[in-house]
């Protein structure tokens, strides 16, 4: 199976799926399903769309292109952040959202800078609350192109400028 069928089955996992309502401000409402319940969260989805135009720009600033498998998810579907234990996928919606991926993995001055220039691309948190990035280390690729994910200490980041995996 190559890598869009393979990410293809997972989206089509994930929407068969129950899934966590989300914030009527963090979901765009081409994603929402249904009317909000619990007083503004919506059920939503993951959405194929055939004009993403923002990841190539994005990708132009990172250390090196986005691993295949990440590369096939985020340049096919829309999506709004959600959990995938034990994370919170960053969401590729194209717009200007608090989980936004591309506000994370290049535009964050405070993080991205130093995740940038280190090998690091930020696409995940941890689900717990906690603000540390889970990024892709782009400094170990495999000969597929992919690259281990990793948490990176956001303290060490913020008041030393180092990075501690």
């Amino acid at each position: 199976m190559n890598t869009d069928a393979l990410i293809d089955a997972l989206v089509r996992k994930i929407n068969r799926s129950p899934r966590r309502r989300i914030r009527e401000e963090d979901v765009p409402r081409r994603l929402r399903e249904g009317s909000a319940k619990l007083g503004l969260y919506y059920d939503w989805t993951i959405q194929r769309f055939d004009h993403i135009n923002w990841i190539v720009p994005i990708e132009a600033k990172l250390p090196a292109p986005l691993p295949p498998s990440y590369r096939s998810l985020v340049t096919r579907y829309l999506f709004p952040a959600f959990e995938i234990a034990p994370l919170i996928l960053l969401a590729n919606t194209g717009q200007t959202l608090y989980h936004e991926m591309s506000m994370a993995m290049a535009h964050d001055k405070v993080l991205s800078e130093v995740l940038l220039k280190k090998g690091y691309a930020q696409f995940a948190r941890p689900n717990t609350g906690d603000s540390d990035p889970v990024c892709f280390d782009f400094n170990r690729r495999d000969t597929a192109g992919e690259c281990p994910i990793v948490r990176i200490r956001h303290r060490a980041i913020v008041s030393a400028s180092v990075v501690e995996v």
